[in-house]
């Protein structure tokens, strides 16, 4: 018997169905919200003091869902020069939320390049148009009163302040990072979100049962870090239940909060059954499905994974016995004619998996429904 065991009570040759992408991308900035609520101040900081906090990593330069191109050595130069002949710098975006350690937003190519010259020595100008004298020079071979003019120019930072709601402060990132490729929306979760809610999606997604089952490629970063938003769909669910997805929200909504509860309020020991069912559907689906689980059934080509399929099979198969996977696998033939069946004859299902996200419950029912009858 299924048990809803929740804790509350061009990408096709990647082998990812962008079955809702579409739908969900830009769900996040319509959502309304209180102006009032937004809490964002604008103040003047010098470059020594924002060195000072890359210094103490009280400012982080490197996180791992920017995908931004890298600056040439001539831009960089060319924004040293910038601040040399006094030339006003665009505002810089920050959430400063937790003082103790700020995101940049908007602005981390340029403060990059000021860290690589000024403070890791790694930088040479070139490219100069106007102080051509300077060419090849690093830092410390620079006149001390261009030092001086560097460290002492003042930065114009705009900056979210502790109180801001976390929809509001998704909305605000969402708006301002327009910097090289526009950021996913499961980028954005990642960016807001770090704590122990990201470090499990990042070692899930790096299992090799998930990959064997699903094949994705473990030799390059998976694009926009869908990856990562499919296992996420795994443990929202899971943790709350599919019965409750209609309570928040938005999807969106769903998966913020799930990432804040894995990091505040649900225990190590409650995570490690989590990551333990997590890895025991990804051996099964393999085990029945093989190389076409979470998949639609073949037709004339092998489809690719399909995310409502993956949430609603992982879940399901998470929540079962050993005794009654052992007898899935046993009756795969009749479970996968019976999947196939359901696909091809039921018309309300398929489009719950091929383009309506909210039909959660029509999915997830109807997988359960299935699999009590072969079990039967």
């Amino acid at each position: 018997m299924i048990k809803n065991n929740n804790l509350n009570t061009n990408f096709e040759d990647e082998g990812i169905d962008l079955y809702d992408q579409i739908e969900t991308n830009d769900e996040g900035i319509n959502q309304p919200f209180d102006p009032t609520k937004i809490r964002v101040d604008t103040r003047k900081i010098t470059i020594d003091l924002v060195l000072k906090r890359i210094e103490y990593k009280e400012l982080d330069l490197a996180p791992d869902f920017q995908r931004q191109a890298i600056w040439t050595n001539d831009a960089k130069s060319r924004l040293v020069e910038s601040i040399l002949i006094r030339i006003p710098l665009p505002a810089f975006y920050i959430d400063a939320t937790d003082d103790d350690k700020w995101l940049v937003i908007d602005g981390l190519q340029r403060l990059t390049a000021l860290k690589q010259f000024i403070f890791d020595k790694t930088l040479r100008l070139t490219g100069l148009q106007y102080l051509t004298e300077l060419e090849n020079k690093k830092y410390d071979e620079l006149p001390r009163k261009y030092q001086r003019r560097i460290v002492e120019t003042e930065l114009t930072l705009s900056t979210i302040e502790p109180g801001t709601p976390p929809a509001v402060k998704y909305n605000i990132f969402r708006r301002i990072n327009t910097g090289g490729i526009p950021l996913s929306p499961q980028e954005i979760r990642h960016a807001l979100n770090q704590g122990k809610a990201t470090k499990l999606l990042g070692r899930l997604a790096k299992s090799d049962d998930f990959l064997k089952a699903t094949n994705f490629d473990r030799s390059k970063k998976q694009k926009r870090m869908l990856d990562q938003e499919f296992i996420l769909g795994f443990l929202s669910y899971k943790i709350y239940g599919y019965t409750k997805y209609k309570s928040f929200d938005s999807r969106d909504d769903f998966f913020v909060q799930t990432m804040n509860s894995i990091n505040k309020k649900i225990s190590d020991e409650q995570l490690e059954q989590v990551e333990h069912d997590f890895t025991k559907a990804m051996i099964a689906a393999y085990e029945i499905f093989g190389e076409d689980a979470f998949r639609k059934p073949k037709t004339s080509r092998r489809n690719p994974v399909n995310q409502a399929l993956f949430e609603a099979w992982s879940v399901i198969l998470s929540q079962l016995k050993d005794a009654e996977l052992e007898k899935l696998k046993q009756k795969k033939n009749d479970l996968l004619n019976k999947f196939r069946n359901l696909v091809n004859s039921d018309s309300e299902f398929l489009e719950s998996i091929s383009q309506a996200t909210k039909k959660v419950e029509i999915r997830f029912s109807r997988i359960e429904k299935l699999i009590q009858e072969v079990l039967a």
